[in-house]
């Protein structure tokens, strides 16, 4: 059992000790649920979790985490305030849906709230708020998945029953982009809270110690190649990426992604195999080498035509390297409508051209990017748990 008298003394995800704050809220014990688990090995909900976990703890509330035990070599270790908890269930695909209902349901007996992210077991969500009594349920909805255009027929159609019965039926929604929030209230008629990711977590590093990481571990000139860190799927626009850096002449275009776990990832893989010019990464989950390439780059990219506020994107922010991004307003409210854009991947080609005049550079400190901070995140997550905030 949680202890609810605990004092914890907290860590965040790297490392770093972290300062209790007295709780302006009333303490709970949160359940965190519906991601892979931690360590961070797939994606952003996963470093959301290993962010937002801690600085729960240190407001003062009782914390556990859900996650999958399938091909797992390691675990993350319980703390004081913080429990991980695994199921052996693959967290993602069709067997998310019992998965996530399963973490539900173990939570019940330890919880005061429960935040569900994402919305694959949205079709259990009237079961659940049923079970839940007087217990929250928050449910971020993320990118509203049923978009993507890999999704057809049933799988499409399940997933937007999965996207309305959550969104009708959960205590709180959240959304992590404007654009998200505009297609939650136009769809459902609901109004959600806006809780974009965070970026303060992204690991500093000397440009001495990035500059030779950068060469010792993947070959790489410093300021000599363009990058984009995303997941390998159409909507991200990474075959359409390639095609305008090669056509453009850039020296060297550098991709991190999952590759060897999707078909097209392994669909480019083999196409550009011979090319000297893509350089495909898998997926990287080391904060030091991640900050090196990033820190290294001449140009990031950003593909990406759906899904909200994009990790990838506000984590490059810190690095103020030059930004090429897909124009949408996803994307537009991401950047706080400044950064340059390309509408299409002709008009990428030609941006990558003279990219020093259509790139954009965020500055330091700049005021609009203070909303992607972990711990004003956490205080508003906090607050959407807390049993007096109305539905």
């Amino acid at each position: 059992m949680l202890d609810r008298d605990a004092k914890p003394a907290v860590t965040s995800s790297s490392g770093l000790p972290m300062t209790c704050e007295p709780a302006s809220q009333s303490p709970l014990r949160i359940a965190l649920i519906g991601t892979d688990g931690l360590p961070a090995r797939y994606g952003g909900f996963e470093t959301c979790v290993a962010e937002l976990a801690p600085r729960l703890v240190a407001l003062g509330h009782q914390v556990e985490v859900f996650g999958s035990s399938i091909g797992r070599g390691s675990r993350a270790a319980d703390r004081p305030g913080l429990r991980h908890r695994y199921l052996p269930l693959r967290a993602n695909g069709p067997a998310s849906v019992p998965y996530d209902l399963l973490s539900f349901l173990f939570s019940l007996r330890r919880c005061d709230a429960v935040v569900v992210m994402g919305v694959s077991a949205g079709v259990c969500m009237p079961l659940m708020r049923w079970l839940a009594g007087s217990r929250r349920i928050v449910v971020n909805v993320d990118g509203l998945e049923a978009r993507r255009s890999k999704w057809r027929g049933l799988p499409r159609a399940f997933l937007r029953l999965s996207e309305r019965l959550a969104i009708r039926h959960a205590h709180q929604v959240i959304s992590d982009n404007q654009g998200i929030a505009d297609i939650v209230a136009s769809t459902y008629g609901r109004a959600s809270t806006i809780i974009p990711y965070g970026n303060d977590h992204v690991q500093p590093i000397e440009s001495e110690q990035a500059r030779a990481l950068v060469r010792q571990r993947f070959g790489l000139e410093p300021g000599c190649y363009l990058l984009t860190v995303a997941r390998i799927e159409p909507e991200n626009q990474i075959a359409e990426m390639m095609e305008a850096a090669l056509v453009s002449g850039v020296e060297r275009y550098v991709v991190v992604g999952n590759f060897s776990t999707t078909a097209l990832g392994q669909q480019l893989q083999q196409r550009y195999r011979e090319e000297p010019r893509i350089q495909c990464i898998d997926a990287l989950f080391e904060p030091q080498a991640l900050a090196a390439l990033r820190a290294g780059c001449r140009l990031y990219l950003h593909g990406h035509s759906v899904g909200g506020t994009n990790p990838s994107l506000i984590e490059m922010l810190p690095y103020h390297r030059p930004i090429l991004a897909f124009d949408c307003i996803f994307n537009r409210h991401t950047l706080a409508d400044q950064g340059g854009y390309f509408a299409s991947a002709a008009a990428l080609e030609q941006c990558l051209r003279t990219p020093d005049l259509q790139a954009w550079t965020p500055q330091p400190d700049d005021p609009a990017f203070a909303r992607y901070r972990w711990t004003a995140i956490a205080r508003a997550y906090s607050r959407l748990c807390q049993p007096e905030v109305m539905a």
